[in-house]
């Protein structure tokens, strides 16, 4: 029967230093790193609780002892009880955090007077009073710490009071007589003095503790917008390409198949960024993302693969369930186009899908069919896409510069006077009337201030008016319908003596469409109202065009032009 309640008590024991320990670790192992000071202080208390089970019975039992010898049972038993009681309240879990430190110290506090008046001022009592003192800031906050001190205060007094009456005349405190006062204020300025220091320490730690947290914190947020940045695209906001290549290699596995791809490639972003600049081609892009991003179900990822190219990696997605949503994504890009009225801005977005459906081979092999179906339907409808934008920057052609189709179209007819009494092949006049209506396509890419300013243009102004041949030239370089005449629009801006732009090329240099549109522009725009000027009459056109022959114009065809125009206009009046 003793064994079994020696072996109950073992255990209950050990139960409650196995819940202690947990307390502990739980606290110690807690990642969520620094809150504020009274988790530093409670994470003390936790461990101060742990040694103060394990040491406290040196203090209760050594008071214990000392009221023992001096015949007071009764006290002497309160205080042998007294650690037990102090353990049961520290391990529950049921009594609040604050008032189980506010126990712990007044349990202490009592203990260490009650060894003080047995023991006497110089004993081991006034230093356990002062330990305890210092103790309270290391776990109490800062309010609480001033009513303990309070509290010590008028224990104090209250000892002192009950001492001068006589009240502890047969303990060895009252064998200190007068010197009580001096050993009493002298503990109480050490322990108090003590506690600030103990308080300026925390603070230093507390500023500390939260720079690093801080700090920690920052570095964090730095490291998530590292991580963000290296694996998104920073236009769209959609996965990067090198998001795109890891998640592959996680994703192609038999668990996840069947693997179906579609990858998208813009139609025309080239021409945008060269008719309108880059801001509209970013804008298109932008657009594409978000439409195929709202086509993306939960655990697909779709990646910016390329400048106009994206992908979208599904797992456990048939090839016919792959196929519907492609034809989902083209549904989403014909409403979004309903909504667009300059067809230039509408997307175009060449689609190709491929599926892996069994668990040998590579899916980079499924990813190449993708493309190759891609590029396919990429040669069907990029010559319709770019006829489209064509259309569209001849109309905003006309708006911007204030010229009319009807200039264009005589700019058409006097070409081809020249070019045929030049004896040009058919293909030739051909490019010399898409030339004719052409070739100031570059001034969609001219600020309209500039290109609808009544006055002369400031230095400033006409440098910026002079770019729109290489603004042209870029523009047709892009589309294979005008890829023939780039250079023409390039060079239709040269002076036969060669101070003309961009090039300054000179005499034969100039492509020879380019020297017929330069004769012809300058009649019809002398011969024409424009914004800056009003028109010439025809005799003093001609004039203008013979007096800068051999300099601005090329002299045969300037000739050649004159004498034309003159016998056109004598047989007008027969």
């Amino acid at each position: 029967m003793v064994k079994q309640k020696i072996a109950v008590a073992k255990e209950c024991i050990i139960k409650l230093f196995s819940h202690l320990k947990r307390q502990t670790a739980n606290i110690k192992k807690n990642g969520d790193g620094y809150r504020d000071l009274n988790y530093i202080k409670n994470h003390l208390f936790d461990d101060i609780t742990f040694y103060f089970i394990l040491l406290g019975p040196v203090l209760f039992f050594y008071g214990a002892y000392l009221f023992f010898e001096e015949g007071k049972y009764v006290v002497s038993a309160i205080e042998f009880s007294l650690y037990f009681v102090s353990v049961f309240v520290l391990v529950s879990g049921k009594i609040n955090l604050r008032i189980k430190k506010l126990f712990f110290l007044l349990t202490g506090y009592f203990a260490s007077i009650l060894v003080l008046i047995v023991a006497g001022p110089m004993g081991a009592g006034m230093v356990c009073v002062t330990a305890v003192l210092v103790l309270s800031g290391s776990l109490l906050d800062k309010n609480w710490v001033l009513r303990f001190i309070a509290f010590n205060l008028v224990a104090f007094l209250i000892i002192t009071v009950l001492l001068t009456r006589g009240f502890f005349y047969e303990f060895a405190i009252a064998n200190y007589g007068s010197r009580w006062l001096i050993v009493a204020i002298s503990s109480q300025l050490l322990g108090i003095g003590l506690l600030f220091i103990n308080q300026k320490i925390y603070t230093g730690l507390d500023n500390q503790s939260k720079m690093i947290a801080s700090a920690k914190e920052n570095l964090e947020v730095s490291e998530q917008k590292y991580r963000y940045l290296s694996y998104h695209d920073h236009l769209t906001g959609v996965y990067n390409r090198l998001f795109w290549e890891e998640e592959q290699k996680r994703i192609d596995s038999g668990e996840q198949l069947p693997i179906s791809i579609i990858i998208g490639d813009i139609n025309g972003v080239k021409l945008m960024n060269d008719a309108f600049g880059h801001e509209a081609g970013d804008r298109i892009i932008m657009e594409t993302a978000r439409i195929m991003k709202r086509s993306c179900r939960d655990g697909e990822l779709i990646a910016r693969i390329g400048g106009d190219e994206f992908s979208i990696l599904m797992p456990k997605t048939s090839r016919e369930a792959a196929l519907k949503r492609m034809e989902q994504i083209k549904e989403s890009f014909i409403l979004h186009n309903r909504r667009i009225l300059n067809e230039a801005f509408h997307i175009n977005v060449a689609l190709g899908s491929g599926t892996k459906e069994k668990p040998y081979g590579d899916l980079k092999q499924t990813i190449k069919k993708a493309e190759l179906y891609m590029n396919q339907r990429k040669l069907l409808e990029q010559r319709s896409s770019h006829s489209a934008i064509i259309s569209s920057i001849k109309a905003t052609m006309y708006e911007k510069s204030h010229e009319t189709e009807e200039h264009s179209e005589r700019l058409a007819a006097l070409s081809r006077m020249v070019g045929e009494a030049l004896d040009l092949s058919q293909i030739e006049l051909d490019n010399l009337e898409i030339l004719a209506t052409l070739h100031d396509i570059g001034k969609v890419g001219i600020d309209d201030r500039i290109l609808g300013k009544p006055g002369k243009l400031t230095d400033e102004e006409w440098s910026e008016m002079k770019k729109h041949p290489e603004i042209g030239y870029r523009i047709a370089t892009a589309s294979p319908e005008l890829v023939s005449i780039s250079e023409y629009i390039l060079s239709h801006h040269e002076h036969w003596d060669g101070s003309g732009y961009p090039k300054g090329l000179a005499g034969e240099e100039i492509p020879l469409l380019s020297r017929i549109i330069g004769i012809t522009d300058a009649y019809d725009a002398m011969t024409e109202n424009r914004v800056y000027k009003k028109a010439t009459d025809r005799e003093s056109a001609l004039a203008e065009i013979k007096k800068n022959a051999g300099t601005q114009f090329d002299p045969e065809i300037a000739e050649l032009f004159v004498r034309m125009m003159n016998k056109i206009e004598a047989e007008k009046s027969i």
